[in-house]
């Protein structure tokens, strides 16, 4: 990937089916958690309540399809993310002990060193640990809530329905702090929603373990003053 002129080099973090399947999560993900806050809570109206039901259901098809259409074309990006958050070192643990330094940062305005990290750091494989797990479920109980309550035993049903509040519950008050971190990381969450490209610096700075073994050295193309970096 070149880039012209003196812009700073930049480095493609986020592949296209990635950034896709980002957004079928917060067109799908996003609606059903906050729908089924709704549901949970009844809030308003029972009309209300029903509308809510009614997008809950469209939020979850639409999370489906891009969890099927996502896991067809690009299987071994989800191997590739089933081993970067499996991989946990020294560097996690130290890394979350003092909460990626995001505490220090917003309240006490001061920075403070935090281990190195991959790709992702230790906080995104806790998220996404608890995403790939949590989220299977969602779908798998809440299509058997929807579709074989009938049929079903009325003591699974009683615990996939348990288990789907609660989990949902935990899943959406995860998922807030996730968007609000990711803001706060502006470069990052750009890249997810964008191009999927961030500055050289930027991944220097919050992804060194990753600059470091798998991209590869900046290099001068002879023809022209671009730079290339071949990840």
């Amino acid at each position: 990937m070149s880039y012209q002129g003196e812009r700073e080099p930049r480095v493609l973090k986020h592949r296209l089916s990635s950034r896709l399947f980002h957004w079928g999560l917060v067109l799908g993900f996003i609606p059903a958690a906050i729908t089924g806050f709704i549901i949970w809570l009844k809030p308003g109206s029972e009309e209300f309540v029903n509308m809510a039901m009614k997008v809950h259901i469209i939020g979850a098809a639409i999370l489906t399809v891009a969890v099927i259409s996502y896991s067809s074309v690009s299987i071994n990006r989800i191997v590739a993310f089933i081993r970067q958050i499996s991989e946990w070192g020294y560097n996690d643990f130290k890394w979350m002990m003092v909460g990626g330094g995001y505490a220090h940062k917003m309240i006490l305005k001061k920075e403070i060193s935090v281990p190195p990290m991959g790709k992702l750091n230790s906080g995104q494989k806790s998220m996404g640990i608890l995403m790939f797990h949590g989220g299977i479920f969602l779908l798998f109980s809440g299509w058997i809530l929807y579709s074989f309550i009938p049929l079903a035993p009325k003591e699974l049903i009683y615990w996939l329905d348990f288990g789907h509040l609660w989990i949902g519950v935990f899943l959406g008050l995860c998922t807030l702090a996730h968007i609000f971190l990711g803001i706060y990381n502006w470069e990052d969450f750009k890249a997810m929603f964008g191009d999927g490209t961030i500055p050289l610096s930027v991944a220097q700075h919050h992804n060194p373990l990753w600059v470091e073994r798998d991209i590869e050295s900046v290099q001068k193309d002879h023809k022209s003053d671009s730079e290339v970096i071949p990840v």
